[in-house]
């Protein structure tokens, strides 16, 4: 059977097993006589960054793929947006496609990535709406799921399960089934034993396979539709177990019910008082949860079949070509320095007064080459007057080590992100500096931007910038000394890729142990705890 394409490449950071090549690499290959899958987390520790990126380059121009895929977990200190530039270059036929999964968390990144791409696959139906309001044209909704070939018929040993993580208000509803004598058995990562009140009931992490065996086994599985944000969004649970062919109450998300019919196809949940009435119905009643299952399995592989999906979108863009999205800049910029900041009032507007954007970027050499152009397209698309990418930290002796990230975790009431944010980050229209010039002239000063806020600001939640020069105390914020935290580390990564030469590491070692030395004590920590999650 001839195939529909020559050759297609896919890079992503996960292992064989791991999603999305257990879901992706079988349609893929069915779908090309040359399969290139990269992994890219084996190919960065064992080659650093900078290697990686040519390595990538390399491989896409010996073998110029048709297509390209590149899901959105890629590791985030790559220089992507230099990466799909330059790739367009040296293989001008290959179509870019981002994959997209949680717009509803990425949707600051996704829609400025977006314009560097051919094509972005969507995984929350109702921001396609959003991409459109963009002007791009280029998105698709695609359910990225498949058909369970695995045993399926298995006698139930479970009442009711979970198979998930402890994220968003998922405890809260767990404790108040166990208070009210429900027999729910929960599955996932052992987080789940962090909470005295679940942990009984908590059986342990599943397997690829066992997780399929185990949603087979559970008479009632419970999908919850929430991120991390608290906000329901389309959720690939319900799928999951549809295409297992086992039943689910799925906790109510417009997104889901714009695609599938209440109580025929689907069934949700909204309170407390009707999960219970919900569970308590269903389990005593079989042949309705069977009829329920079969409309769901039947309208998801009718209209949601990714291999039909996959086998239609390259029918339709196979041999066309596809306009670069990038915007031209021709809007007149002046960066704001320390000697121009300390002119005269009068003096340094009369200087501005032909621009129509001020940056404050101390070192030009550590910033993208797409930082204007991006700021200006957030600013002229989110009718603000502020403009705040994410940065990179930066040091001359280890190079980049971390990178401040704002979205999503800046939405989260509470978290101090105030602290951490640098005048580096921003771009103003020239009328927000003269109107609020005191404010900018203090904060630029103290090396912050205490006047960027969620309502006055576009969020570019791309590192645009690389900062080495902090205000004093900087490093002592907490965010520094946890795990999970506003700042991503990447430095410990640099001592897989040195592995294999003794003298670079030892070199690396001591440039860090200095680094250390003058106060940043966290790298320290950091490493430890790095390092023991990755080995």
């Amino acid at each position: 059977m001839k195939k529909l394409t020559k050759t297609i490449m896919a890079i992503a950071s996960t292992s064989e097993k791991g999603h999305p090549n257990c879901v992706w690499e079988e349609p893929l290959k069915e779908s090309s006589d040359n399969l290139i899958w990269l992994n890219l987390k084996n190919i960065y520790r064992q080659n650093g960054k900078e290697k990686t990126e040519k390595i990538i380059l390399e491989i896409c121009t010996k073998e110029t793929p048709e297509y390209l895929f590149v899901y959105d977990s890629m590791y985030y200190d790559l220089n992507l947006l230099s990466l799909l530039t330059k790739l367009k270059t040296l293989s001008p036929k290959t179509k870019s496609v981002l994959i997209s999964g949680d717009d509803d968390l990425t949707f600051y990144k996704i829609r400025y990535l977006a314009i560097f791409f051919d094509y972005v696959f969507v995984g929350q139906n109702d921001y396609i709406k959003k991409y459109e309001e963009d002007g791009l044209k280029n998105t698709k909704f695609i359910i990225v799921i498949k058909p369970v070939k695995e045993k399926t018929d298995y006698e139930k040993k479970y009442d009711v399960s979970l198979i998930a993580s402890p994220k968003a208000d998922r405890v809260k509803w767990i404790e108040f089934l166990i208070k009210n004598n429900i027999n729910i058995s929960v599955f996932g990562i052992p987080n789940w034993n962090d909470y005295p009140t679940v942990k009984n009931n908590y059986k342990g992490l599943l397997s690829f396979q066992d997780r399929i065996k185990t949603t087979c086994q559970s008479k009632i599985n419970i999908c919850f539709s929430k991120n991390q944000l608290n906000i329901p969004h389309h959720t690939g649970g319900f799928y999951e177990s549809s295409l297992c062919k086992a039943f689910s109450i799925v906790e109510y998300t417009p997104q889901l019910e714009a695609l599938f019919k209440e109580n025929k196809e689907i069934i949700f949940f909204r309170n407390e008082k009707e999960l219970i009435e919900k569970i308590k119905y269903y389990l005593t009643h079989e042949k309705e949860r069977k009829e329920i299952t079969k409309n769901a399995y039947e309208k998801i592989i009718k209209d949601f079949n990714f291999d039909i999906q996959l086998s239609n979108f390259i029918k339709e863009t196979k041999g066309k070509f596809c306009q670069n999205n990038i915007p031209k800049q021709n809007k007149a910029i002046i960066n704001i320095n320390k000697k121009l900041m300390n002119l005269p009032k009068k003096q340094l507007f009369e200087k501005i007064k032909n621009y129509d954007y001020i940056t404050f970027v101390d070192n030009p050499k550590l910033q993208s080459k797409y930082k204007e152009t991006l700021q200006v397209y957030s600013l002229e698309k989110n009718n603000k007057e502020i403009s705040c990418c994410d940065y990179f930290l930066h040091s001359n002796s280890i190079g980049t080590y971390a990178q401040f990230s704002f979205v999503p975790w800046g939405n989260f009431p509470g978290r101090d992100y105030q602290s951490l944010l640098n005048p580096n980050q921003i771009m103003v229209t020239k009328n927000f500096f003269i109107n609020n010039y005191e404010t900018i002239k203090e904060n630029y000063k103290n090396k912050t931007a205490n006047f960027v806020n969620k309502n006055n600001t576009a969020f570019v939640s791309i590192p645009l910038v690389k900062i080495s020069k902090f205000k004093k105390n900087f490093f002592n914020h907490p965010e520094f000394k946890k795990e999970l935290s506003l700042i991503n580390f990447s430095f410990h990564r640099k001592f897989y890729a040195l592995k294999r030469n003794p003298i670079k590491l030892l070199i690396y070692a001591l440039l860090l142990i200095k680094e250390i030395l003058t106060g940043k004590n966290f790298l320290y920590s950091q490493l430890k705890i790095k390092l023991k999650i990755i080995t």
